[in-house]
C-alpha cells in the first residue's frame, strides 16, 4: 500500500508525491473508489476541485449524492495525475456530443489516452487505457432492480436468459446483463443511439461469456474483450476494451481514497470473452 498522508500532501492541489506511473499500450488500468471514503476527502474540496465542481457539487440536496460527485471529480483529477505531470487542479475536460468527456489539456504524454467513469452509490470506477477505446459500469448489488424494463432494453434471447431463472436469481442476471450493455455503450461513444437490444450475451457458461451484435450495428465480437468482475464486495462490474490483434491486455486493478492513499487489489474476475 502506498500511504499519502505523511509526508504532508503539498499545498494548492499540487501532485501526490508518488512516482510517475506508466501506461503501456498493452495494460489497462482501472481504479476504485468507495464513496464511503469521502470523509477522508475533505481538504480537496478546496484545494482540488475547480469553481464549476464546488458549485455543482453544492446543487446536490442529498449527501450520499454529494459524497458520489465529490469521490468522482477526486478520482479523475488524482488518476490522470498518477500517468500525465499536470497538477489535478490543471486538468481541463470536453464532452463529445453523446456526453462522453475527454481530456482538454496538451501533454506529449496524453496523445493515445484513453478513460471512463462510471459510479453507482457506492462505488467509483475509473479505467484507462492507451491506443483503445474502452468503458466501464458498476452496479450496486443492493440496489433496487426494475427487472419489468427487460424486455424494452435486452435483446430476445437476453430475456429468455432471463426469465430462465427463479424469480430470486433475476435481479442479479440483471445487472449482469446491464453492466456489460453499459461497458460496451460507454467504448463505442455513442451512448444510447445504439439501442440495446440489438446486441446481447450469453451468460450461460461458468465463466466464459458472449457476445453478438445484430448485423445493423455493424461490429463483430472480435473486436471487443469483455470482462465481468466485482469492483467490490457488494458491487458488479463490466470492462469493455478495443480488441487489438496482436495486443493482450493485461488489466492492474487500484483501490484509491485519492490523495491519501492507494493499493493494488485482485481483479476479481467472474467471466470473460474469448481473447
Amino acid at each position: 500500500m502506498i500511504d499519502t498522508k505523511d509526508p504532508p500532501k503539498p499545498p494548492n492541489g499540487a501532485r501526490s508525491l508518488n512516482a510517475t506511473l506508466a501506461l503501456h499500450w498493452d495494460h489497462v488500468d482501472v481504479w476504485v473508489a468507495m464513496t464511503g471514503d469521502a470523509s477522508e476527502l475533505a481538504p480537496q474540496f478546496d484545494q482540488v476541485l475547480s469553481d464549476n465542481e464546488r458549485q455543482q457539487h453544492g446543487k446536490f440536496l442529498f449527501e450520499k449524492d454529494r459524497r458520489r460527485y465529490l469521490t468522482t471529480r477526486l478520482l479523475v483529477r488524482y488518476v490522470l495525475s498518477r500517468y500525465v505531470p499536470i497538477p489535478p487542479t490543471e486538468w481541463r475536460f470536453g464532452a463529445t456530443a453523446f456526453g462522453r468527456p475527454f481530456i482538454i489539456n496538451s501533454h506529449p504524454a496524453i496523445p493515445g489516452m484513453t478513460f471512463n467513469i462510471s459510479h453507482s452509490d457506492q462505488v467509483v470506477v475509473l479505467g484507462l487505457a492507451r491506443g483503445c477505446q474502452l468503458g466501464v459500469d458498476v452496479e450496486d448489488l443492493c440496489r433496487n432492480v426494475p427487472v419489468d424494463i427487460a424486455s424494452s432494453f435486452f435483446s430476445a434471447a437476453e430475456i429468455r436468459q432471463l426469465h430462465a431463472l427463479p424469480p430470486a436469481e433475476q435481479p442479479h442476471r440483471f445487472l449482469d446483463f446491464w453492466t456489460l450493455k453499459e461497458s460496451y455503450i460507454k467504448a463505442r461513444g455513442k451512448g444510447l443511439s445504439l439501442p440495446l437490444d440489438k446486441f446481447g450475451f450469453e451468460l450461460s457458461g461458468k465463466r466464459q461469456l458472449q457476445v453478438y451484435f445484430d448485423a445493423s450495428l455493424n461490429d463483430s465480437p472480435g473486436n471487443w474483450v469483455f470482462w465481468q468482475w466485482s469492483p467490490s464486495q457488494g458491487s458488479i462490474g463490466a470492462l469493455c476494451v478495443e480488441n487489438q490483434l496482436g495486443i493482450g491486455k493485461t488489466v492492474t486493478v487500484r483501490r484509491t481514497v485519492p490523495f491519501v492513499r492507494e493499493e493494488e487489489m485482485d481483479f476479481a474476475v467472474l467471466r470473460v470473452s474469448a481473447i
